[in-house]
């Protein structure tokens, strides 16, 4: 969700749940924003937990438990509710509750219902016309629709995007889709069917834009996330790909789509590494076996290396600036040269301990338990120092797996960086049951 949706949708439950009496129309407004903004539904659940202190009369109570419960996917609580009150409003909730378990028969004759008693709320006709839509009742639907002349909605023209599709009519869908978010960016249903277009027409990056677009704890979210995995996976961004499989499964735990895409996609993360290493194997043998004699290099520079027991291209790959520079005599000319030299040769100083990086990382994410959540936590977690983060950001640490792999020589070697910093970092591994790299 972009922050300007979740700002437009921040006071909604505020506003409604202050509100004496609700409307039909404050309802679905409640519906929509609750499902589609985290923020949005951890308000509601937080109203929801305290409904019984409220001071309200009890008809008035009763609605707004099922209300609640329904917006926030508890049927059981929502349908024992319904027993204690009566009255149109009811009627949309019933017809709520049925559309959620794709019972759309029912859905519509509950909405029907409601329609006929609630006449000046059209976001009620517009309910009915989905549920007859994806009921197969399409010139039914239709008609519901044409009676809404002069509305203008975000959910209506979603509607409208939804019975396209059904009547073979995908341009006119995208088209209303379009129509629904410009309305409300913010809207999950219809960023999800249009993301799920521009996939089926190739544009990758606009459908990434537009599924990143769907937020929430629904079924739109979930979708979004599967798909959108499977589309990073296509190009080859596995490791965002095991993100939206993960965040699938966190909403829907039991979500079986999820669950193997997410194994599989981790089986294949090794393959995806070992064949870009092959590639970039083919490429580098030929010179990383080429003595560093061979170049001309300045005759300080040249002693240095020779010092350091550098004696090939592959032996310079593996030191770091920072291990270049802690060298007696070896200044940012040398250095310059160093990295010149190297440029030419599509090369640079320190890849391979980047590469050991990106295996050990890859690996992390193979390994399953709560060892492997806290080394896949962002390094941004840990509320660093100042000077702590500058060192972080120096040597692409980006997460505390990737602290973990370092050593005290290593971050004492960075510029800066003293005994205060390093007890700073062995402190906040030690809170988490970890530490640094030891040598052996």
């Amino acid at each position: 969700m972009t922050d300007q949706a979740q700002a437009h949708a921040t006071s909604v439950v505020d506003e409604i749940c202050a509100q004496s009496a609700w409307t039909a129309g404050a309802l679905l407004k409640l519906r929509s924003a609750a499902r589609n903004h985290l923020s949005e539904g951890r308000q509601l659940q937080t109203r929801y937990a305290a409904l019984e202190g409220e001071a309200l009369p009890a008809q008035e109570k009763a609605l707004r438990a099922a209300a609640l419960a329904w917006i926030l996917r508890r049927p059981d609580q929502a349908e024992a509710a319904l027993k204690n009150v009566s009255g149109p409003l009811c009627d949309v909730i019933r017809g709520g509750l049925a559309f959620d378990r794709e019972q759309y028969e029912q859905a519509a004759a509950a909405l029907k219902t409601a329609v006929q008693n609630l006449p000046k709320e059209p976001a009620v006709a517009v309910e009915l016309a989905l549920a007859l839509c994806l009921g197969d009742k399409l010139e039914e639907a239709e008609q519901t629709l044409a009676k809404l002349q002069g509305v203008k909605s975000a959910d209506l023209s979603f509607v409208k995007g939804r019975l396209s599709e059904k009547q073979g009519r995908q341009e006119a869908a995208c088209t209303f889709y379009e129509e629904a978010l410009q309305q409300d960016a913010g809207h999950a249903e219809a960023a999800f069917r249009l993301a799920y277009y521009m996939d089926l027409r190739g544009e990758d990056q606009k459908a990434v834009e537009l599924y990143r677009k769907v937020t929430g704890q629904g079924p739109a979210f979930v979708s979004a996330m599967i798909n959108l995995g499977l589309l990073l996976e296509d190009m080859d961004r596995m490791e965002e790909a095991i993100d939206c499989f993960k965040e699938a499964l966190r909403v829907d735990p039991t979500n079986r789509r999820a669950a193997l895409y997410l194994r599989d996609t981790i089986e294949s993360l090794d393959m995806y590494y070992d064949e870009t290493e092959r590639k970039e194997n083919e490429r580098l043998d030929a010179i990383l076996r080429v003595p560093v004699s061979d170049f001309e290099l300045s005759v300080r520079s040249r002693n240095c290396l020779a010092k350091m027991n550098v004696r090939v291209i592959g032996d310079l790959v593996r030191r770091t600036e920072h291990e270049l520079l802690a060298f007696k005599n070896f200044g940012e000319t040398s250095l310059n040269e160093i990295k010149n030299l190297l440029s030419s040769k599509g090369l640079r100083l320190g890849m391979f301990k980047e590469e050991e990086a990106k295996k050990a990382r890859a690996m992390r994410l193979k390994t399953g338990g709560t060892e492997n959540s806290l080394l896949l936590k962002p390094i941004t977690d840990l509320e660093l120092s100042v000077r702590s983060r500058k060192c972080m950001q120096r040597l692409n640490i980006e997460t505390v797996g990737d602290l973990t792999e370092k050593t005290e020589a290593e971050l004492l070697a960075i510029k800066n960086f003293g005994q205060t910093s390093l007890n700073e970092l062995k402190s906040k591994l030690a809170e988490l049951g970890l530490s640094l790299k030891t040598v052996e």
